[in-house]
């Protein structure tokens, strides 16, 4: 089935207008060279903008962007200067919306556009393998009739070429990259969403296996390895609910797994997930737990009188099974030594997204269990989140019930309780993606603004 692009929160609104897009890079970190972040060379770094416990600083200020960017849906960063991003033109003289990809070679001080196949409509998700190998996913068109592309540069950008997908792909929505250039996506069939591989070996991209039941469609897909990647999406409950879920994969797409996420949650948008220690607190022994096989129907026992003698004849009787089935627990699957960070919303109907509160779940055993953290009162949807080192992450998103209009980045506080008064940065419009690449580099995009965040 192909996604509906109605029922996201993440991507902005198509519209027309002057250039939308908000960029936010460079930040700096207190724990970083004091002269890159303004503070005496060789000395103590300036105290942190965002607060005292805070390891990062910068300052927002406005970046002119290239028209005619409408909005952007993800950014990648390859280094700390040179990114790339997915978002739409505004369509003019009667034209109909296109798709666009823009580039920053200095850290998102300045944008300019790259040409992009005119098979492309609309793009979901981007990914880069280094500075010159980057893979964007989507659609042939703006809407939800399309098939579903990719498009990949070997060059840093200067060209971008379709690459050819299986049959029957109807829209691709996630995509990850590994240094080596092997990518993984996903994407959506009649029969659900699949994974879909990528390699320098051949051309073009191999369908792997189905995402697990019930999944119908992917938002973000983060991997800590060729083996091990975790999928944010949703499931339809019925014509007006879903519910967030998160799906994991140890074999590189070939089988896929239903992570424990708390239930009642609405769209989930985002995944960052860090490999960390593979023992100690938190840390699966294992990647699952098998189930505890049911109970039989039926079973014959002896029993002897308490009456009668030693050696008396026993009796023979038959426990019949109760009418009730007891169904066995799901198992518990998890990544041992892995954290990841889950951003989304709980807002769970359709066309609903910002009747919600922003939701943020991080678990420290890669899925297996999840613990749900406070988030400011005025978020009500979280799209992305990206984590350079374990506790160390920043989170985009938007805020009001009723309109799209203001956003917000939320960056992780003091490291023994990251998310414990962590600093929220406000923004005029609503924010949808963010890409980290060191706790001295980070850009942020989404729509209706641009503006540059440069060390503090």
């Amino acid at each position: 089935m192909t996604a509906d692009r109605s029922h996201q929160p993440s991507p902005p609104a198509r519209k027309s207008g002057p250039s939308a897009v908000l960029v936010a890079a460079a930040l700096c970190a207190a724990a970083l060279c004091a002269a890159a972040c303004g503070g005496p060379s060789g000395g103590s770094p300036s105290a942190s903008t965002f607060g005292a416990d805070s390891p990062w600083l910068g300052a927002f200020a406005p970046v002119a962007l290239p028209a005619p960017v409408n909005s952007l849906t993800d950014v990648a960063c390859a280094t700390a200067l040179r990114c790339w991003a997915t978002g739409s033109t505004v369509g003019g003289a009667g034209a109909p919306n296109g798709a666009a990809v823009i580039a920053t070679v200095n850290g998102g001080a300045t944008w300019s556009n790259q040409v992009v196949p005119a098979q492309v409509g609309y793009l979901s998700r981007i990914a880069c393998s280094d500075q010159r190998h980057c893979t964007a996913v989507g659609q042939t068109t703006q809407t939800t009739a399309g098939q579903g592309l990719t498009i990949d540069t070997v060059d840093g950008g200067a060209t971008w070429a379709l690459e050819p997908l299986p049959a029957g792909v109807l829209d691709v929505t996630a995509v990850a990259c590994e240094p080596g250039r092997s990518c993984i996506a996903v994407g959506t069939t009649a029969g659900g969403a699949t994974a879909l591989a990528s390699n320098p070996s051949h051309a073009g991209w191999t369908q792997l296996g189905a995402l697990p039941p019930g999944v119908s469609e992917a938002r973000a897909i983060s991997c800590t390895s060729a083996t091990d990647c975790w999928v944010t999406g949703s499931t339809t409950i019925n014509t007006d609910t879903i519910a967030g879920v998160v799906a994991l994969t140890t074999d590189g797409g070939s089988t896929w797994a239903m992570a424990t996420e708390p239930k009642g949650l609405g769209y989930l948008n985002g995944v960052s997930c860090i490999a960390g220690a593979p023992s100690g607190s938190g840390a699966l022994p294992t990647t699952t737990v098998t189930a505890a096989a049911a109970a039989p129907a039926a079973a014959a026992t002896s029993s002897t009188p308490g009456s009668a003698p030693v050696g008396a004849p026993t009796t023979t009787t038959t426990t019949v099974a109760p009418t009730t089935t007891t169904t066995s627990p799901a198992p518990t699957v998890g990544v041992a030594g892995v954290r990841c960070t889950v951003v989304g919303t709980t807002a769970t109907g359709v066309n609903s997204t910002r009747s919600g509160r922003g939701v943020l779940l991080t678990s420290d055993n890669g899925g297996a269990a999840w613990t749900t953290q406070a988030v400011t009162p005025s978020s009500a949807s979280l799209s992305d989140v990206s984590c350079t080192a374990i506790d160390t992450c920043v989170a985009v998103g938007s805020t009001g019930r009723t309109s799209a209009t203001a956003g917000l980045i939320i960056l992780t506080g003091q490291a023994g309780d990251p998310w414990h008064g962590p600093a929220v940065v406000p923004s005029p419009q609503s924010l949808s993606a963010v890409s980290c690449v060191s706790l001295s580099a980070c850009v942020v995009v989404g729509e209706s603004i641009s503006e540059h965040l440069v060390g503090g």
